[in-house]
């Protein structure tokens, strides 16, 4: 029987991200939007779509907000716990972090050129 994927290990130029359960990964490609006429479907256009990755961080007294908010030109490793890896290329934050003080949680989003199957 396969291993279904529970969790993910984040790392940010080599560097592993202290990431909690729950991170996501669209690895981007195509966004195609249908073409309907007066009657029927006649088509799509295709527009490229960027990958894009989302967690959250535990934070801790030597977490860097500022820091991970300027991370740019980085090579974002996103790799499950069934061994499969995706690479985003040229990697950034889209977003800057944002802190729950409740929780001790910082919000991610990374997005970047292109995503390859490592």
């Amino acid at each position: 029987m396969s291993k279904i994927t529970g969790k993910a290990v984040i790392r940010v130029d080599g560097q592993e991200l202290r990431s909690l359960d729950g991170a996501t990964l669209n690895v981007g490609g195509v966004t195609r939007e249908a073409k309907q006429g007066s009657s029927k479907i006649w088509g799509y256009t295709e527009k490229p779509t960027a990958p894009e990755m989302s967690c959250k961080v535990a934070h801790t007294a030597d977490t860097d907000l500022i820091a991970l908010g300027n991370i740019t030109n980085a090579t974002i490793d996103f790799e499950t716990d069934t061994g499969d890896r995706y690479i985003i290329v040229d990697g950034w934050v889209v977003d800057p972090p944002s802190l729950d003080s409740s929780s001790g949680d910082v919000d991610l989003k990374f997005s970047g050129v292109e995503c390859k199957r490592a």
